[in-house]
C-alpha cells in the first residue's frame, strides 16, 4: 500500500536522466568495489562535501565578507 504524501511540496520528484544518473550509478559500482557497498543516500554528502571542500574559489568567498551571516563551518 502506497502512501498519500502529507504535503505538497513546490519541488517536484526529482528523477537522474542521462548523463549524470550514468556517471552517479557508475561512481557508486566503483565506490562500492573499492570500500565495500554503500547506500547511494550515505555516499552523496561525502562526495559533495569533498567538492566543496576543493573548491578554492568557494572556500574564498567563504572566508570573504561575501559570506556574510551564513552558517560557519566548525573549526
Amino acid at each position: 500500500m502506497t502512501r498519500a504524501p502529507m504535503t505538497t511540496l513546490a519541488l517536484a520528484k526529482i528523477e537522474l536522466e542521462g548523463k549524470i544518473a550514468v556517471d552517479l550509478a557508475d561512481y557508486l559500482r566503483a565506490y562500492g568495489e573499492a570500500n565495500g557497498p554503500i547506500e547511494l543516500d550515505l555516499l552523496v554528502p561525502h562526495m559533495l562535501g569533498a567538492f566543496m571542500d576543493a573548491d578554492r574559489g568557494f572556500q574564498t568567498w567563504r572566508k570573504s565578507d561575501a559570506a556574510g551571516g551564513g552558517l560557519k563551518s566548525p573549526s
